[in-house]
């Protein structure tokens, strides 16, 4: 009660500080801190992004099945070779493929890929399509297949067939 006294009259007016001394300011202002302290949690770890798993790094064959106004694709073969550059970030080069054999092309890519995972959901993907006379850019999001660990994108894009919405599913090699 003491200390509720004190430090509220100081507070409400702090013209009477010359007449208190300087242990019941420094007791005051002491009681203020540890009090602010005790507000504080450790939740704000709770809120950090967690790194997704070394095991999605590697070469995926996938099929990308998609719709346009003028035509379908129907299990059109592609690769990637993908890494881990940020906690949460995968990158890499994209690939069509005339067979699912194996990743990836000798030529040069067709693409760049990258998504944003948090836990088992691809929060975003983005494919740059540099395929020449047809580049693109697709984006969605999706989610880890746990029955494989397959990353599987549903996307909405537009490349020289026009606007596709479809699905792309990366299995790992």
């Amino acid at each position: 009660m003491k200390l509720n006294y004190l430090c509220g009259s100081i507070i409400a007016n702090p013209t009477n500080m010359k007449s208190l001394n300087l242990k019941s300011i420094t007791l005051c202002l002491v009681s203020i801190l540890f009090l602010s302290l005790l507000s504080c949690n450790s939740d704000d770890d709770n809120n950090q992004v967690q790194p997704i798993s070394t095991e999605l790094e590697g070469d995926y064959v996938g099929t990308w099945n998609s719709v346009t106004p003028t035509t379908s694709f129907t299990d059109y073969a592609f690769s990637a070779s993908l890494e881990i550059v940020d906690t949460n970030i995968l990158t890499g080069s994209w690939y069509a493929i005339d067979s699912f054999e194996g990743c990836c092309s000798e030529g040069d890519d067709d693409g760049t890929i990258t998504m944003s995972i948090t836990g088992n959901t691809i929060t975003s993907f983005l494919l740059e399509d540099i395929i020449t006379d047809c580049s693109g850019t697709f984006t969605g999001d999706g989610f880890i297949r746990e029955s494989d660990n397959a990353l599987v994108v549903n996307f909405t894009g537009t490349d020289c067939d026009g606007l596709h919405e479809g699905q792309m599913i990366f299995e790992k090699q």
